[in-house]
């Protein structure tokens, strides 16, 4: 099956509280994380195709949270603009909070569904 589309209406039946403005708005950068996380794995099943757009859904609600930067600039410990140069720091590995958050709200949904699944079939 491929991936299905997600809509403001599903985002409303999951009980998503943005308005259609806000979500128009984080919708692509949440089906790209949330695929980024999945790889190539497609739903098998109704469950999946639930899974899925309630993982779209989360992840919504967490790039609106982060606002229009999406986390971009987030966890730098130092920055240089001349020859651009940018330092990370801190106990994430390097990894924004954006990210963190992101992939926790968007594997909380994933959970016991086949996406998540990343060996030989």
């Amino acid at each position: 099956m491929k991936l299905p589309h997600v809509t403001y209406s599903d985002y409303e039946t999951y009980g998503g509280t943005l308005d259609e403005a806000a979500f128009n708005a984080s919708i692509k950068s949440a089906c790209a994380k949330v695929r980024e996380i999945i790889g190539f794995n497609e739903p098998q099943d109704d469950e999946d195709i639930q899974a899925y757009t309630r993982a779209v859904c989360a992840a919504v609600d967490v790039d609106a949270a982060y606002g229009a930067s999406g986390g971009i600039g987030e966890n730098v410990a130092s920055i240089t603009l001349g020859r651009f140069s940018a330092s990370t720091g801190g106990a994430t590995g390097g990894r924004s909070a954006y990210d963190i958050d992101m992939s926790q709200a968007i594997r909380g949904e994933l959970v016991g569904s086949t996406l998540l699944y990343q060996g030989l079939r």
